[in-house]
């Protein structure tokens, strides 16, 4: 009686005479990770010295090193979050993208759209954008409807028609990520702003405690007795 293997397509033996299927291999877009929470993107390397508050017992001259200090990791680490934030939507971005590929790849809907506009419609959007605006036409007026300042925000996703295309979807898609990508950006610089301000006014007290210090006692007076303003 000859013996057969029975080893299954997709399946590897563990040594113990078992066999374990192998993971079905992912497709491109399925190996980035859908974007749920942009927490990660404020992890930043500190140090400690960028951080630690002034000391009361510091001389006047440390405390100011200090401020300074925490000023520019303040910039710094807006910067770096900024660039964090940027690269996560970036990777959703391309995420729709390559999903959108792979579905019209796997069902033969590549041939049914352009891969890009024609060249002449290209020089039309470039000549419409050179094209100077119209005269009498105040662009700040909140009764003209075409101050984009005042127009509603529409999210692309409640007004998607049923048949809509692949290609068509991604590109809602990617527009939300914009829209999403940028408000966080906005928020969070929003707050970075106001924590900087608050360490350059007492930056300033500082300085200005300082210079009162170096005075001369008959100039201190002088310069405490003179008007505001």
């Amino acid at each position: 009686m000859s013996s057969h293997s029975n080893h299954r397509p997709g399946a590897h033996s563990t040594g113990g005479g078992q066999h374990q299927p192998q993971p079905p291999t992912l497709r491109p877009s399925q190996q980035i990770p859908p974007l749920t929470n942009v927490a990660p993107s404020m992890f930043v390397p500190l140090r400690k010295d960028d951080v630690e508050p002034p000391s009361e017992d510091d001389e006047p001259s440390q405390r100011i090193a200090r401020l300074k200090r925490i000023i520019e990791t303040i910039d710094y680490h807006t910067a770096a979050v900024k660039e964090n934030y940027i690269w996560m939507f970036e990777r959703e971005m391309r995420r729709f993208s390559l999903d959108a590929a792979e579905r019209e790849e796997e069902f033969k809907l590549r041939d049914l759209h352009p891969p890009g506009p024609a060249e002449t419609e290209i020089d039309a959007v470039f000549a419409s954008m050179e094209r100077p605006a119209p005269e009498g036409i105040d662009y700040n007026d909140p009764n003209n409807p075409f101050n984009v300042k005042h127009l509603p925000e529409l999210n692309p996703q409640e007004f998607m028609p049923r048949d809509v295309s692949l290609r068509e979807k991604a590109m809602m898609d990617i527009l939300t990520v914009v829209e999403a990508g940028k408000n966080e950006i906005e928020a969070y610089q929003n707050h970075m702003k106001g924590l900087r301000s608050t360490y350059v006014e007492l930056l300033g007290k500082e300085q200005e405690m300082l210079r009162q210090a170096a005075l001369r006692p008959e100039e201190r007076t002088r310069v405490q007795d003179a008007p505001m303003g």
